[in-house]
């Protein structure tokens, strides 16, 4: 009898592990938000148009004065258009993927562009 308690408390302590063990797994694996990373944001006007620059540790990683995918060289004409590939590009880095934009996700964020 007292074998069987003690093979029930050792199955139940396993268990416990395997949930506190699978808890904390997929806490660590989700998506970052811009926010929890080491790249920060900031967008500017320069002659009428809109640029971003991506920080990485306070120091200057991206500069982007047109659209990228876009052919010609294309500014963002609003902030709110250069704050969205901004946040696209920085998304990108903290996932480890190539910080590309491409004309599908021009069109994605409804990024006002001429498709010459």
């Amino acid at each position: 009898m007292k074998r069987n308690n003690n093979y029930k408390i050792v199955l139940l302590g396993v268990t416990i592990l395997f949930i506190v063990f699978f808890y904390i797994q997929s806490g660590s694996n989700e998506t970052k938000t811009v926010k929890d990373t080491a790249y920060a944001l900031q967008v500017i006007e320069q002659d009428s148009l809109w640029i971003y620059e991506v920080y990485n540790q306070d120091s200057l990683f991206i500069r982007q004065e047109y659209i990228p995918a876009a052919k010609g060289q294309q500014g963002f004409k609003s902030k709110a258009d250069a704050e969205k590939i901004g946040k696209l590009v920085i998304r990108k880095l903290s996932e480890n993927k190539m910080p590309v934009i491409r004309i599908t996700d021009l069109y994605a964020n409804a990024i006002d562009f001429k498709n010459i």
